[in-house]
């Protein structure tokens, strides 16, 4: 299917993205006229690949999930940019369907509310169920990613925000070690932030927030549908949310100590 290129910078973050970049950088460019890569010094073949694939690579050592997303934005040469991460698909549904909201001009709102639906390494995409939803393509002179360590996703709820009805593919991982590791480092960079909750709050939370985590998981966002796998990565899902307590629960330990 050919696509014409549109007034769009699509950015990526990148460390060691081999797997998938070519993949990436290839489906952004069915509408973005650049694509861009805010690269913090992979080792790995990332960078030569970008380039061959004519993106412009540009080094920045890790500032943080928002602070580095602000680069690419700073970088990107159009209003309008596409975030997506180094694992993330443009479908050509969601090429066609962003194509036909341009094809008069740029649209007139903010952004775009669109659907991430996960691949997983085994069976067909999980398109009727545990889809998360961001703001992925929007005008960076109506609003910016938060200046922020952690968070690299903006409130949206007062912005003029129309929703895709197609989508972001992302086979974020290859197996249930790689599901595992993503969410202990993830839930690592939570806990180190500043504690909102009460000690008290976690510590009810080490003792009963795991099976409420699953059933949260596994029942309410649909992942029973997915049968066995699906239960397993409700599972590696709840243990990774329930890492993020008891790590909080270790650096309170830890400042009490050093005081």
């Amino acid at each position: 299917m050919s696509f014409s290129e549109l007034p769009i910078s699509c950015y990526i973050r990148t460390l060691n993205e081999e797997r998938m970049i070519s993949e990436v950088i290839s489906s952004a460019k069915k509408i973005c006229s650049e694509v861009i890569i805010i690269d913090s010094l992979s080792i790995d073949k990332t960078k030569s690949i970008s380039l061959s694939l004519g993106a412009k690579v540009y080094e920045q050592p890790w500032l943080g999930n928002g602070f580095q997303k602000r680069i690419g934005e700073d970088k990107s040469k159009n209003d309008w940019v596409l975030d997506i991460d180094a694992d993330e698909i443009v479908s050509d549904e969601m090429a066609s369907e962003i194509r036909k909201h341009f094809e008069n001009g740029q649209p007139n709102f903010d952004g775009f509310l669109t659907p991430i639906i996960t691949v997983p390494p085994f069976g067909k995409p999980w398109h009727n169920f545990a889809k998360a939803y961001r703001v992925k393509l929007y005008n960076k002179k109506n609003i910016r990613i938060p200046a922020h360590k952690a968070w690299d996703q903006f409130k949206y709820k007062n912005l003029s925000i129309n929703r895709l009805k197609n989508g972001l593919l992302h086979p974020s991982f290859t197996g249930i070690h790689m599901h595992s590791e993503k969410l202990n480092n993830y839930s690592t960079m939570l806990a180190n932030l500043p504690i909102k909750k009460s000690f008290i709050e976690i510590f009810i939370r080490i003792w009963f927030g795991f099976p409420v985590y699953f059933v949260h998981k596994f029942f309410i966002r649909g992942m029973f549908r997915a049968g066995t796998y699906g239960f397993a990565l409700s599972m590696s899902s709840a243990f990774g949310r329930w890492l993020k307590d008891i790590k909080q629960y270790e650096n309170i330990i830890k400042s009490k100590k050093n005081k």
